[in-house]
């Protein structure tokens, strides 16, 4: 009959058989990891990538950054369009006269002259809108204007606000000394200065 194992016999048998199985998971890491040296990693080819060719124009139509048409296939039968993209809202002139304008100009005048012209024709502002003049005259109320009659300060400023390629104003007159300055071409006019003294174009 086999003698019975002390407690410590039997804790140094569970400690045998511990390492033993120890023993061989590390046997059995070793040699998975000896395959997988051997082993030939596939890498898949890099796809061919689609690249496109982006054009770059060599010469742009324009140097500026807003477009402004040609006064060519001008009609004076269109009605007369127009918009403040570009005005000149900066600053001031140096009789104190601030370029922006406020909100109640821009309601109670700008927006309500401009409202009314736009139901007009070219052909009727230029030729039948009169105003006044000597002599029981009258004289076109609203008209091209050359930049070298201006104040020598508008025409610097018009240098300044990069339209010195335009030669030629356009004024539109309205109350007392109110004035409207820009730029007409085709049927359309780019409102630069809304002037409420008269000082641009002194008389």
């Amino acid at each position: 009959m086999t003698d019975k194992l002390s407690k410590a016999q039997k804790r140094r048998l569970r400690q045998e058989e511990k390492a033993q199985v120890q023993k061989a998971k590390a046997v059995k890491l070793l040699s998975g990891v000896e395959n997988l040296a051997t082993k030939t990693v596939k890498i898949a080819p890099i796809p061919e990538l689609d690249l496109k060719i982006v054009k770059v124009q060599e010469q742009p139509d324009r140097t500026k950054s807003v477009y402004i048409p040609s006064e060519e296939k001008f009609s004076f039968d269109c009605n007369l369009t127009w918009c403040t993209t570009i005005s000149d809202l900066e600053g001031e002139w140096s009789w104190k006269e601030q370029r922006r304008w406020t909100e109640e100009e821009w309601n109670t005048q700008i927006l309500l002259n401009f409202s009314l012209l736009e139901k007009s024709t070219w052909s009727e502002i230029l030729f039948e809108h009169k105003t006044p003049a000597k002599g029981d005259k009258s004289v076109p109320k609203h008209h091209p204007q050359e930049l070298t009659t201006l104040v020598k300060e508008a025409q610097t400023r018009w240098i300044e606000i990069g339209l010195e390629e335009y030669d030629t104003a356009f004024r539109f007159r309205f109350t007392g000394t109110i004035r409207a300055w820009g730029i007409k071409l085709q049927g359309h006019f780019y409102l630069i200065w809304w002037e409420r003294y008269h000082n641009i174009y002194p008389v």
